[in-house]
């Protein structure tokens, strides 16, 4: 599947792309093994992780592009500008760790 924004490849089955966080068109999952035509708790559980490693894939990636923009723009303003970007990258910075860390529990 390529992405239908940056037109990078992204996984089979990825709900986000992996280059620029994207949303990506939902495909359902096969429905081998279901009752009446419904999911599985199994596959929904599955898909429900999937998809939610996914966003915090790109949540993180979003947090680490803000963070390298506002380090940038801390090198350049004076004052009080500096300051308040400054803290901001630090914020961004340390959401990104908090994101990743949930991933990993997961």
């Amino acid at each position: 599947m390529f992405c239908p924004h940056c037109g990078r490849e992204a996984p089979s089955g990825a709900t986000s792309c992996p280059a620029c966080g994207a949303a990506l068109p939902w495909t359902p999952p096969p429905s081998a093994g279901t009752v009446g035509g419904g999911d599985t708790l199994e596959s929904v559980l599955h898909e429900t992780r999937r998809a939610a490693q996914d966003l915090g894939r790109a949540t993180a990636r979003l947090s680490k592009r803000l963070v390298e923009k506002a380090q940038v723009a801390a090198k350049n303003p004076s004052g009080s500008a500096k300051k308040a970007a400054q803290r901001v990258a630090k914020e961004l910075d340390e959401a990104a760790h908090e994101i990743d860390r949930i991933i990993k529990e997961l």
